[in-house]
């Protein structure tokens, strides 16, 4: 059996990815595909990411996968990675299927040093003939701006100054691009740009179902997901976070934040102010990343002009 791995990153796509490989996993064994998350609840696959880090001799940190996982110390993270290659031995006994696929925008962001990418890519060579990896990079002008709106669904209260001037390393995709293909080689990771015309079909799910092998034909679509908050509500969630906490202790959505948003959103504009980068934004994330973007077109997009295609932008500040 042969595997591709999604590895994330965040905001791009990950959610619609993992919720339609959900919703059509018994029709895609009928195609030859396996798609078998430990737990269906979740959308991404928190074992595979985890086991890059407690396999290279780390823990997971990330406390809301903590919580919801309930995996506190590194003997409960030891056990579940375990107990998930004890799961994949038993499955490859019996799955008939040729093409395993996994997802994880865990990976992308948990696994940051070649000691753990090495670490999940030997493990999984030891269960599958073939590994891949599959990436798609959306612009980082759009990835600024989705991304702050995510630190706020997730509980942050910051401003977008105080965001867009952070450290945004993640941003560099020639770099993370030079790390995975270090490690794994150029020829068993494929990057992808979230763009509409780099897209098969200008569309997200076509692409990935024509990289991955997938006739969509008859299978299902799920609806769109975390999508960016608008200015309206940014504003609203900043104030509510700095009074309620957006989960309890086991990692669920708490109820007194969720009350409170259903019934202070009734009074939120439809569909809102889309928050945009001013031009003096734009043009300082572009000029920071041109010299690595131009590095990733000539090595991986040869065929294009520039790697992501110049937007008018309105200047609106966020």
């Amino acid at each position: 059996m042969r595997a591709l791995i999604h590895i994330g990153m965040p905001k791009t796509g990950s959610s619609t990815i993992q919720s339609f490989l959900k919703i059509n996993s018994i029709a895609l064994r009928k195609q030859g595909i396996r798609h078998d998350p430990v737990n269906r609840r979740f959308g991404s696959q928190y074992e595979i990411a985890a086991t890059g880090l407690v396999r290279a001799g780390g823990l997971m940190r990330d406390d809301v996968a903590l919580r919801v996982l309930g995996l506190r110390d590194a003997a409960a993270q030891r056990a579940y990675v375990d107990a998930w290659e004890a799961r994949l031995r038993d499955g490859l006994r019996t799955w008939s299927e040729g093409l395993f696929i996994g997802s994880s925008e865990h990976i992308h962001a948990w696994l940051t040093r070649p000691e753990q990418i090495s670490a999940l890519d030997d493990t999984l060579q030891q269960y599958f003939e073939e590994v891949r990896y599959l990436v798609y990079l959306r612009p980082q002008v759009e990835m600024v701006v989705s991304t702050y709106s995510e630190r706020i669904r997730r509980g942050d209260t910051l401003d977008f100054d105080a965001h867009f001037n952070s450290p945004l390393r993640a941003l560099n995709y020639w770099k993370s691009m030079r790390l995975w293909a270090g490690v794994v080689g150029e020829d068993r990771i494929t990057p992808r740009l979230l763009t509409p015309d780099a897209l098969h079909g200008g569309d997200l799910l076509d692409d990935f179902c024509a990289v991955a092998g997938i006739e969509r034909t008859g299978l299902k679509t799920p609806a769109r997901m975390n999508t960016s908050l608008s200015a309206e509500a940014i504003a609203l969630r900043r104030w509510l976070n700095r009074f309620l906490n957006v989960r309890n202790r086991a990692g669920k959505r708490a109820k007194p934040y969720k009350m409170a948003l259903r019934l202070l959103e009734t009074r939120l504009p439809k569909p809102g102010t889309r928050l945009q980068l001013s031009d003096d934004q734009r043009r300082k994330i572009l000029a920071d990343h041109a010299e690595s973007n131009e590095k990733l077109r000539k090595r991986y997009f040869p065929d294009r002009d520039m790697l992501f295609p110049e937007r008018p932008c309105k200047a609106r500040r966020p």
